[in-house]
């Protein structure tokens, strides 16, 4: 039986596939997946740049990629029987695993709390890169609830972040308002359910955006952008807002502000990261949080942005592949 695996592994800072030994036996609480497909997300490019901050999921062998998709071919001792056979979609830093194995490979081995069952019908390249995508907006909406918000304006527009957190703005009849660079964006929102869109390039966007806040009394800005867009709705948002800074693809154009703005009108400012909150933190209820998922994950809002396949021998350029409108890079493992 052959033990060895192909792996995408970092050595000298240097992307090469290696031959490493596979997982063959799950340990307690984990699953081995045999993975189908793996997305690119930015932040797996960008943390192929900076150090791997403390705490941080590493993996066994320094094999790079968090997200993924594939068939569950063992499960450990403690995992549900649900997971037995099927296919899942995980986040490979969503709890601490030393035996850990990353998704750029043919074999993971990852907890079963990173993972979310797929529906049977499910094209497994669509999930190969939604989990990190849903689980944050999840766990947003969940603390902005327990933080006493009632509506949300959103940054993230229609990005793969802010399509999932529509979908479930919408499950949970949950008010939204989400921010468009461009007619374009607008559609696609509008096709997916949304009604609250406002375009950042429109002509009433500050009367707009200013009366729809006032009026679902939007006081939870979840900012997946940074830089430009803050600098145009700071003045626009209710009293009392608190801005969660979740991204930072805007951070070319610096967020410039009168500190007096936040003071008259009581605004807050702090950073977000799915890491630090009650879902996340707490096993239990990033359990609930798994089941909560696999249950949606039929709805449109949740699915991978496919924009081409690659192989694995082909990951300097599926790293430098730049898809439009959010698609993605997805590595193949068959």
């Amino acid at each position: 039986m052959n033990e060895l695996m192909k792996a995408i592994v970092l050595l000298d800072d240097i992307l090469t596939v290696q031959n490493v030994k596979k997982p063959t036996t799950a340990e307690p609480g984990h699953l081995i997946i045999k993975m189908n497909s793996s997305a690119i997300n930015s932040g797996d490019k960008f943390f192929l740049k900076h150090p791997t901050p403390p705490g941080a999921v590493k993996s066994r062998y320094d094999i790079k990629g968090v997200s993924g998709a594939g068939e569950v071919l063992q499960t450990g001792e403690g995992v549900p029987n649900e997971y037995s056979g099927r296919n899942v979609t995980f986040y490979r830093q969503l709890s601490y695993s030393e035996s850990a194995v990353g998704s750029w490979c043919e074999y993971a081995h990852v907890p079963f709390l990173d993972c979310a069952i797929l529906p049977d019908s499910a094209d497994l390249a669509e999930y190969s890169g939604s989990m990190v995508n849903i689980i944050t907006p999840l766990a947003f909406l969940k603390q902005i609830i327990n933080e006493g918000h009632k509506g949300i304006i959103s940054t993230a527009g229609n990005s793969a972040t802010g399509i999932a957190l529509l979908g479930f703005c919408l499950t949970y009849n949950f008010p939204l308002i989400s921010i468009v660079r461009t007619e374009e964006g607008r559609k696609e929102l509008e096709e997916l359910g949304a009604k609250n869109i406002v375009v950042q390039s429109g002509p009433n966007f500050i009367g707009q955006l200013t009366d729809l806040a006032q009026t679902l009394n939007a006081t939870a800005i979840f900012d997946g952008a940074g830089g430009d867009i803050l600098n145009k709705i700071l003045p626009l948002i209710p009293r009392n807002s608190v801005i969660y800074s979740y991204g930072y693809i805007g951070d070319a154009v610096p967020f410039t502000f009168h500190t007096s703005i936040l003071a008259l009108k009581n605004i807050t400012i702090r950073p977000f990261s799915n890491f630090n909150t009650e879902t996340v933190k707490d096993p239990n209820n990033l359990e609930k949080a798994v089941k909560e998922i696999s249950e949606l994950l039929h709805l449109p809002h949740f699915k991978t942005k496919i924009g081409k396949k690659f192989r694995l021998e082909e990951i300097n350029d599926a790293l430098a592949y730049s898809g439009g409108n959010g698609k993605k890079a997805v590595l193949y493992h068959n």
